[in-house]
């Protein structure tokens, strides 16, 4: 801390002594200049405004004491008129006084000039014990001094005159003003002065100068044209001699620049074309370069990469990736599949190589890096929608081919009749998949137009309870319809219909017995909106945006709960874009779910 000073100085005198010298000439006499104008601007200021100050406060107790003196015969004889005259003359005698007050002994105030009323703010302010005394008060007006002195030493009261200081302060600025004029004036002839003097010396300097920026800015055949013998002209005749030499060696040089040059930019741009992610990290494991393709890969710019560890970049710690960063052979490579989540927090999978080089003798490492993301989510789908599929369409298989052997060894015709009936059940089942699949299929190719006209919403929501054939009132659940005011839609009621099936299918599905659904509608925004509550088993947050994609479902596993092919949500998803609606969901874990699509109006 105590260098620092030192320091600013130095730098200081290091500035001036880069100036030219008719600069330095210059700014001599300029300061020199200044400094007396300064020094002797202050010191005549100064003693101006004492003198004035001084004049003030003689003034001002001249006019006090007169008063005060004068006061003392209209105050014994209780003559207020006599007194308001005095107080009033000495104020309209002097510009100078702005206000006069007498008060009596106990500090209330007789007579006064204020005309807007007497500011309670000079009561008790500058009271004169002894003899007369002075306060500077600083007001609306400016600084005023207050002058105060004792009536019969203070027996009959005490005189009170505000001296205004402003015109002080108007005569030294006045002053300054012409003191800064007389010293501008003196600048304008010293430096005038000094530029003549300073560019006799400095010419021929200037002179080779600009011969040197010009020989920089690449005319290597300029010189330097200085005709004197003396030491400039010495110097001028070594610069051209230079100027020769130097010339050669940049010619020499660009032309291996430019080589080299050439070859980096043909790698620069291999490497930005690149459709897989390259880093080059230091010997601390920071990032120092990233291509566009990992920028893409990493969902950030450059400027936030660069600089970022690269082991904290990885979700969990590879001790593998820490060890190879540690590890002293240094002719060892690594490659292996990390996983990060992106600052929009999408988890990501790559495939990282990574390799060591020596550059300009230290150690950096340069990875290829390969976004696995999608690759890895297909795999996962096609892995969940083969399981998924297979498992669907084999169990009704199974069931029908279980009962339909027992039905054919069953003498008994109502319990062969009630076997059939489970056969058909689950062969029901399997349709409704098969048509999901047909359904998804129609949506992909586009080969099946949907018939929009004017229909009633209730007559949509009661086409789909229909479906179902008793199916409601037979699942144990407290079911309700709560039909809000009709409206007319523009829609393809099937395909409405169809969807909403699908809805109530699944919160049959997912309520246990004992639960209830609710079935309404209600307008909103001109369109109207038809929902399915229900008190099933709920769909955690992090999923509700991930039920309407194909072949998705909660439980993936093998040994789920409840089954389905994961494709009614996307189905009706589609249908209701169909229709440019919007569906969603809200949903607690536990506590139930409603689905909300709503079909704009007619």
């Amino acid at each position: 801390m105590q260098d620092k000073p030192q320091n600013i100085v130095e730098e200081f005198v290091s500035s001036i002594d880069n100036f030219s010298i008719r600069t330095k000439l210059i700014l001599t006499v300029v300061g020199i200049i200044l400094v007396l104008g300064v020094l002797m601007g202050s010191y005549l200021n100064v003693v101006q405004t004492d003198m004035m100050k001084t004049e003030l406060n003689e003034k001002g107790i001249s006019i006090t004491r007169n008063l005060a003196e004068n006061s003392v015969n209209p105050i014994l004889t209780d003559n207020p008129v006599r007194l308001q005259w005095l107080i009033q003359t000495i104020k309209e005698s002097d510009t100078e006084v702005m206000y006069v007050f007498i008060t009596n002994e106990h500090g209330e105030v007789l007579v006064h000039t204020f005309t807007g009323g007497f500011p309670v703010d000079l009561l008790g302010i500058n009271p004169a014990t002894d003899g007369v005394n002075t306060l500077l008060l600083d007001t609306e007006q400016g600084y005023i001094r207050d002058f105060s002195y004792p009536i019969l030493d203070g027996n009959a009261g005490e005189v009170h005159v505000g001296m205004s200081q402003e015109y002080i302060s108007a005569t030294a600025d006045k002053f300054t003003r012409y003191l800064l004029l007389f010293v501008f004036l003196l600048l304008i002839v010293g430096s005038n002065v000094a530029y003549v003097a300073g560019s006799v010396v400095s010419n021929p300097i200037l002179e080779l100068k600009k011969s040197v920026e010009i020989f920089g800015k690449g005319n290597l055949d300029h010189k330097a044209c200085i005709s004197s013998n003396n030491e400039i002209g010495q110097l001028a005749d070594s610069f051209n001699d230079m100027a020769d030499h130097i010339g050669y060696l940049i010619e020499e040089k660009e032309k291996a620049s430019k080589e080299i040059l050439d070859t980096r930019n043909y790698l620069t741009k291999i490497v930005s074309g690149s459709l897989d992610g390259i880093i080059v990290i230091d010997d601390q494991g920071k990032i120092e370069f990233v291509n566009e393709a990992f920028m893409q890969i990493a969902e950030e710019a450059e400027h936030k990469l660069i600089g970022y560890d690269v082991i904290s970049f990885v979700m969990k710690k590879s001790e593998e990736l820490t060890s190879f960063f540690e590890s002293p052979d240094k002719d060892t490579t690594f490659m292996n599949e990390l996983s990060f989540k992106t600052k929009n927090g999408r988890d990501k999978t790559i495939m990282v190589s990574i390799a060591v080089v020596e550059y300009r003798n230290e150690i950096k490492y340069v990875a290829v890096a390969k976004d696995m993301t999608d690759v890895k989510k297909l795999e996962q789908l096609k892995r969940n929608i083969i399981a998924n599929i297979s498992h669907e369409l084999r169990t009704p298989l199974n069931i029908m081919k279980g009962f339909v052997e027992i039905a054919i060894d069953e003498p008994d015709q109502q319990k062969r009749n009630s076997f059939l009936e489970k056969s058909l059940k689950a062969l029901d089942r399997q349709n409704w998949m098969i048509q999901d699949l047909l359904e998804v299929a129609r949506c992909d190719d586009k080969l099946e137009d949907m018939d929009i006209v004017k229909t009633s919403i209730n007559s949509i929501v009661d086409m789909a309870i229909k479906s179902f054939n008793g199916k409601l009132i037979a699942s144990g659940l407290d079911i309700s319809v709560k039909k809000g005011p009709d409206m007319f839609v523009h829609a393809d009621p099937e395909k409405v219909a169809y969807a909403l099936t699908k809805i109530i299918d699944n919160a049959l599905k997912f309520t246990d017995k004992g639960g209830s659904i609710e079935l309404g509608t209600f307008p909103k925004d001109g369109g109207s909106v038809v929902y399915v509550k229900d008190t099933g088993a709920g769909i955690a947050a992090d999923q509700q945006e991930l039920i309407f994609d194909r072949f998705y479902q909660v439980d993936s596993s093998s040994t789920r709960k409840y089954g389905g092919n994961g494709l009614g949500l996307a189905i009706v998803k589609n249908i209701i874009d169909q229709h440019e609606g919007k569906i969603w969901v809200e949903s607690v874990l536990e506590k139930g779910s409603t689905f909300y699509f709503m079909i704009p109006g007619f």
